[in-house]
């Protein structure tokens, strides 16, 4: 694409065939607070390649962005993709990129195949914020001296809401225009909603949630549950 306009097609054009993705749900009180990465990943690499046609023999990379799993979420990628039937010759790898580590990981299968390394591959994200949080990832008691003795080291352990505080201050942004941009931005969602245009997009599953009691209960996960009408 040049400036919206389709240039002269090529030989080594690089070209998206399906995309698929689960429903947007709340942290800690969705649908999805109990499930595991490999559960909401499975549905969507089923769903991408039904799509797209495509058999799963032929799928050469698996990459998948997550950012706040140990290691990545590696074994759960690769749980999700052995459980969607790829094969276990189609290497599988992970990247954390905060905050784009999907669209980095759809950036990296894109490049292998436009060099020639792969023909087909797949890439993605999964991310939850129930389970995981991005303070868990770092353990204070166990740095180095010099990480408290560097600045810019030392502010790699500020949490996002206080970095978030940080920003607001330095660029003069209020909160009436943060207000003013999350209303927007909902009533976009919504009217997103209403046209069904979120709904053609998403790929329904269903999944358990727990109550207190820890009660097992089976829910199917097909809308976005954030959006304020």
């Amino acid at each position: 694409m040049n400036a919206g306009r389709v240039t002269a097609k090529s030989a080594d054009d690089v070209v998206i065939v399906s995309y698929a993705r689960t429903a947007i749900t709340r942290a800690k009180k969705g649908p999805q607070r109990n499930s595991g990465a490999e559960v909401m990943l499975l549905p969507v690499l089923e769903d991408v390649m039904k799509k797209g046609k495509v058999d799963p023999k032929m799928i050469e990379e698996v990459c998948i962005g997550n950012v706040l799993q140990p290691g990545a979420g590696a074994i759960n990628s690769r749980i999700a993709q052995l459980l969607a039937g790829i094969p276990d010759c189609c290497p599988n790898f992970t990247i954390n990129r905060q905050c784009s580590s999907g669209l980095q990981a759809v950036a990296v299968v894109a490049n292998q195949i436009k060099s020639g390394q792969i023909e087909i591959g797949i890439g993605g994200g999964v991310e939850s914020m129930s389970m995981y949080n991005m303070m868990g990832q770092v353990d204070a008691e166990k740095l180095s001296d010099k990480v408290f003795d560097h600045d810019q080291a030392q502010k790699c352990l500020i949490p996002m809401g206080i970095t978030s505080e940080n920003v607001a201050a330095k660029y003069g942004i209020t909160r009436e225009q943060q207000d003013k941009m999350a209303y927007e931005s909902h009533m976009k969602a919504a009217h997103a909603n209403k046209m069904g245009w979120s709904q053609a997009e998403i790929t329904p599953y269903k999944t358990i949630v727990k109550d207190k009691e820890g009660e097992e209960t089976e829910v199917t996960v097909d809308r976005d549950d954030g959006v304020r009408p």
